[in-house]
């Protein structure tokens, strides 16, 4: 499921942004490419203030680049942290009690997602975010999703740079 050419163009995009909103959007349209999203958001995470910040969203209007909110660390964000795991769910039962907000995910359509860590020196800088309709995120998917890793550090470093996190 490789994409070349989106990769190119996404390279392309970071080396010519003037505005750090311009960063998201391109892994953003990447992550369309390799994996398909309905709803698209980072989170940066700062593990020595305890806090995550969505700096980009694909749904601003719903999903705006707000302040800081505590960290919740559970199990899935310690398999995210200490494994690097891709964590998929594909099905709208499973996504019952996942997420706060559940009702507004669904108003867009989605019915389950894929987060995907982004890490390095051993510091968990974020998650890419995915929603799409129920079914989407499939094992070919969720194994495509990695190529999008490395595009994930080099944007939360960029971002780092423009954030205070």
């Amino acid at each position: 499921m490789t994409n070349a050419p989106a990769f190119r163009v996404f390279e392309e995009k970071l080396a010519r942004y003037q505005d750090p909103i311009e960063v998201g959007a391109a892994l953003h349209e990447l992550a369309q490419a390799v994996i398909g999203v309905r709803l698209f958001t980072l989170t940066a995470i700062n593990m020595e203030a305890g806090h995550v910040r969505r700096v980009y969203s694909s749904h601003e209007d719903v999903y705006p680049l707000l302040g800081t909110k505590p960290l919740v660390i559970d199990d899935w964000f310690e398999q995210m942290r200490t494994q690097r795991v891709i964590t998929a769910i594909n099905t709208a039962a499973d996504m019952e009690g996942q997420f706060g907000d559940l009702e507004l995910i669904r108003s867009l359509g989605c019915n389950a997602s894929v987060s995907i860590p982004a890490m390095a020196g051993n510091d968990l800088l974020g998650t890419i975010n995915a929603l799409d309709i129920e079914g989407h995120y499939t094992p070919e998917r969720v194994a495509a999703a990695q190529a999008l890793i490395v595009p994930a550090v080099t944007c939360f470093l960029i971002l780092r740079a423009h954030f205070t996190l």
